[in-house]
């Protein structure tokens, strides 16, 4: 996972401001909920294959927990938080997760903006 799919970081008149895409960070919220859930679920979710089975790919995952600790880690270094694509904040787990992220950006005095109205910081 590459953090530009997803958060860019930039300086806009000496403001470091922060771009984070809802859609794009809900897709690899999805793959670290899926790599990382229980064998038995996982298993309820494969798609059969034909022929043998192959071995299990070993891959590194993170889990939703470590993809947001990390998000939350890179805004440290912001002032100002776009979102992009908020209406994908539907979905109540992962508008749990991101409101957690927000909660943590705004109480440090980080403003979140978002199209169609401005967050500000609550001190």
């Amino acid at each position: 996972m590459k953090r530009r799919d997803f958060l860019r970081l930039r300086t806009e008149a000496a403001i470091r401001v922060a771009e984070l895409s809802c859609e794009r960070l809900y897709m690899h919220y999805q793959h670290a909920r899926v790599t990382t859930m229980p064998t038995a679920e996982a298993e309820r979710h494969a798609v059969p294959e034909r022929g043998e089975a192959e071995p299990a790919a070993e891959l590194t995952a993170r889990t939703p927990d470590q993809l947001f600790g990390e998000i939350e880690r890179q805004l440290q270094r912001a002032d100002v938080l776009r979102l992009v694509d908020d209406e994908w904040l539907v979905v109540d787990d992962y508008r749990h997760h991101v409101e957690k992220v927000l909660a943590a950006f705004r109480g440090r005095g980080g403003r979140i903006e978002s199209p169609g109205r401005v967050r500000e910081a609550t001190r």
